[in-house]
């Protein structure tokens, strides 16, 4: 018969009678991580640099913000496990603006033509901001 693991302690007290399950502690995290980083994306980049990146994710981000100063919003992912061969970019400035989207990307594509070489792909998503 399978045990099903309890939290002890009174900070981890479910209805007050009983202590929670680990199956409900950890649906609780996961509805919070989800609403985190929902509310992650929304806030201005100043505000999400404590998020944990990956060295090239850290890198390729810098290379955009001098190369894009007037971006409100940058998020660079990698999406190949880790490794750097694979990144996905957000970008949202108003240098874009009055641009085709094709020439948006091949703004961010100069704008990181040395990294591009290291890489295997890359996924691009920019925008303009919103007034």
């Amino acid at each position: 018969m399978a045990m099903l693991a309890r939290a002890q302690g009174p900070a981890l007290q479910g209805n007050g009678r009983q202590p929670c399950t680990v199956a409900q502690l950890g649906a609780a995290a996961s509805s919070f991580a989800l609403t985190f980083l929902s509310v992650l994306w929304q806030l201005p980049l100043h505000h999400r640099m404590f998020a944990t990146q990956t060295e090239g994710e850290l890198r390729v981000t810098q290379i955009l913000k001098e190369k894009f100063p007037r971006a409100t919003a940058i998020k660079v992912t990698d999406i190949s496990g880790g490794c750097g061969a694979m990144y996905e970019i957000k970008i949202e400035s108003e240098e874009f603006k009055e641009k085709r989207t094709v020439q948006q990307h091949q703004m961010v594509n100069q704008a990181l033509k040395e990294e591009i070489k290291e890489m295997h792909g890359l996924r691009i998503f920019t925008s303009v901001p919103k007034r």
